[in-house]
């Protein structure tokens, strides 16, 4: 596999990340809802694989091209977790749900840092809420697809042969 094909996958997960990044702002902006504080981390790890395709684009050397390719994998191994957790906590029942928190901005407002960041990694109650649907995999579902294929196509770029820059 030459520069060029390296070039025009990253480049392919590019338009793919801004697809879903913009995805998620049209469904909180446009049809109002809000997103939960695993929504927010998923959203982030989107973002940071946007910069990461966006930068890769341009990495002339295997050697900056191996460091996207761990930042990559790290990124999306997260963004993973985080939709994994959310479709956790959406397969409990209702009495095996933690506990309902307030907003995240009135979290970062009252509560200490360290509540924030359980809020973030763990999720809530209202984490569990399935607000959208399509073809029957609520958007944690399709949010954990995405970074599946992101970590698989990561793989297939970055194990298969190419020349030597």
């Amino acid at each position: 596999m030459n520069k060029l094909s390296y070039r025009q996958g990253q480049l392919g997960l590019l338009i793919i990340s801004l697809a879903v990044l913009f995805s998620s702002l049209y469904f909180q902006y446009v049809k109002d809802m809000e997103p939960c504080p695993l929504c927010l981390m998923q959203r982030f790890c989107v973002i940071l694989a946007v910069i990461l395709s966006g930068l890769a684009v341009f990495s002339n050397t295997m050697q900056k091209q191996k460091w996207f390719f761990i930042a990559q994998i790290v990124v999306a191994l997260a963004g993973l977790y985080f939709a994994g957790r959310q479709l956790w906590l959406q397969s409990l029942t209702a009495d095996q749900l933690p506990a309902c928190l307030p907003g995240l901005d009135v979290l970062m407002r009252y509560f200490p840092w360290s509540d924030v960041f359980h809020a973030l990694m763990w999720g809530a109650a209202d984490c569990a809420e399935v607000h959208w649907q399509w073809l029957g995999i609520t958007m944690a579902g399709w949010s954990a697809l995405y970074f599946v294929g992101l970590l698989m196509v990561i793989l297939i770029y970055n194990f298969l042969p190419r020349e030597a820059s």
